[in-house]
């Protein structure tokens, strides 16, 4: 028995050893760090102890360095002009607290925002083209393979040709739309004067609007690995289960929700916790396509994080405390999303209360 202990403490060494290198030890350093001023422009020498400054800062609580008096917040101080006492209120503490880094804010609302989004569009779409391809069809694998096949082209080519599909001049997606809008023109033009003349097209990634549609379109392009999932999901539902409840009269909308649905609903929790891991983290697609004329919409909080640490004055300090506030967020979303799985997620076709 002792032997077998070893060797599995032995098997156990190396995925331990590689935690503490590439996870453990990093998070340690970014902690230490974002209690420091650490800069690029600064020797290490010159790095000073600054606390929770840098998550003051994040959190738009400013600077209170200068609030730390004798004064307590709200009391009042008597000051002598001559023979004359006049009484000055202390400003209370809360004035002071104004934002100091309004990226941040930005940066989070637009993660947040394009998670919510693009993350259950994405899984819905993977679960109906999962549910379509599960049945017999002739060419059902050549589908397969189209499906899955963006899950894996993902890189900056593909980002590149996406933004030439987006461009609001010449780009093939709105091309499509000046199409639609000139075959439906004649009967439009019953019902209103001018038909689809004026009818504008969207500016995708040129506009504060549209840049995030554009985004939320691309990431539900790369769904193919969630439908392989949901294919292989729906091949283990056993098919005696369906031919029972169609005995009974069950039709296909109730064989979905009293068979197929429940069986799923684990791989359903799955996709949405590794989509919104990471659509969180999405940075490659903010990074080359952002430009000014979105008003700051690509702005994620991954590229904020990178250009506060890789841009000058390379704040390393304030980067690591942006990233641990992250961490936060993120375990926090994912925790959420656990904690609700308890009133809907079945196992085994069971729900959990039972």
């Amino acid at each position: 028995m002792r032997n077998d202990h070893r060797t599995a403490y032995w098997l156990l060494l190396p995925w331990v050893v590689g935690v503490c290198i590439l996870t453990a030890i990093p998070l340690l350093s970014s902690l230490v760090l974002s209690l420091t001023n650490a800069r690029g422009n600064l020797a290490v020498d010159e790095w000073a102890w600054v606390g929770t400054d840098n998550y003051r800062r994040a959190l738009g609580m400013g600077d209170r360095h200068a609030q730390r008096a004798s004064h307590t917040p709200g009391s009042t101080v008597m000051v002598r002009n001559g023979s004359q006492e006049l009484a000055i209120s202390h400003p209370d503490d809360t004035d002071r607290r104004t934002p100091t880094d309004p990226k941040f804010r930005l940066a989070l609302a637009n993660s947040l925002t394009f998670t919510a989004l693009a993350v259950p569009l994405s899984v819905c779409a993977a679960l109906a083209v999962a549910l379509l391809l599960h049945r017999p069809m002739r060419g059902g694998r050549f589908f397969r393979l189209v499906i899955y096949l963006p899950h894996l082209l993902g890189g900056v080519a593909t980002i590149v040709i996406w933004s030439w599909l987006f461009n609001p001049q010449f780009g093939w997606i709105n091309e499509g739309i000046r199409t639609l809008y000139a075959l439906a023109d004649p009967l439009v033009g019953v019902f209103l004067p001018g038909g689809t003349r004026g009818w504008p097209v969207p500016r995708w990634l040129y506009s504060p609007s549209g840049c995030k549609p554009a985004l939320i379109i691309m990431h539900t392009w790369t769904m193919g690995g969630s439908m392989l999932i949901f294919l292989a999901a729906r091949q283990r539902i056993s098919a005696r289960l369906y031919e029972a409840a169609t005995l009974d009269g069950a039709g296909g909308m109730q064989r979905f929700r009293s068979i197929t649905w429940p069986h799923l609903t684990p791989v359903v929790l799955f996709n949405l916790v590794l989509g919104t891991v990471f659509a969180m983290q999405t940075f490659n697609e903010s990074y080359m396509l952002q430009n000014r004329q979105q008003g700051g919409g690509l702005l994620f909080y991954a590229l904020h994080m990178y250009q506060t640490a890789f841009e000058p004055p390379y704040d390393f300090g304030y980067a690591s405390a942006l990233g641990l506030v992250f961490l936060v967020v993120l375990v926090t979303i994912v925790g959420l999303l656990l904690v609700s799985a308890r009133s809907w997620v079945h196992y085994d076709g069971v729900h959990p209360q039972c």
